[in-house]
């Protein structure tokens, strides 16, 4: 009976202290990944423009409008990020605040040109996800959700650069 019970400590032991390392495998991916800014934008077509692929809905010849979209792990807590985010907007004369929902952490907003919505999310006491995603005119340009999110980035502090750097 002894040789079972110590059999089974040994298994334990052994499953726990893996599970430690598995663990703190996570937590060195997760780290790498803070302040890392992955994008991504479709430009916007015109009716004009064919597709190697074919349309999922009937307006073949429609205008199809394009995205830009950006999100970072930030190493704060998600109600920080989401007030420095609303103190930005409040203080840049050029953007409108449309919504804003206090409780889910989500904010529109416009430019007037462009609309936009951001999205912090807690993934822990002390790390949040921060996405934003707009409209685009179909211009290459300056990217008003990557540079949002530079601009929120600066006021905490806190070191982002895009995934591509």
């Amino acid at each position: 009976m002894s040789k079972i019970l110590r059999s089974v400590a040994i298994f334990l032991i052994a499953l726990m202290s893996l599970s430690g390392v598995a663990n703190a495998q996570w937590v060195t991916l997760g780290r790498k990944a803070l302040g890392k800014i992955k994008q991504l934008t479709s430009e916007a077509t015109s009716s004009t423009e064919t597709s190697s692929q074919q349309p999922v809905s009937d307006t073949k010849n429609a205008p199809q409008p394009g995205y830009d979209a950006a999100t970072v792990l930030l190493e704060a807590r998600a109600d920080k990020v989401y007030s420095t985010a609303i103190n930005i907007l409040q203080a840049n004369k050029d953007m409108r605040i449309t919504k804003k929902d206090d409780k889910a952490l989500t904010i529109e907003f416009t430019d007037g040109k462009l609309s936009a919505g951001m999205q912090v999310s807690s993934l822990g006491d002390n790390i949040s996800q921060l996405l934003v995603v707009s409209t685009t005119t179909g211009k290459a340009g300056t990217s008003i959700v990557l540079n949002g999110i530079m601009r929120v980035c600066k006021e905490m502090g806190v070191h982002c650069q895009t995934a591509d750097e």
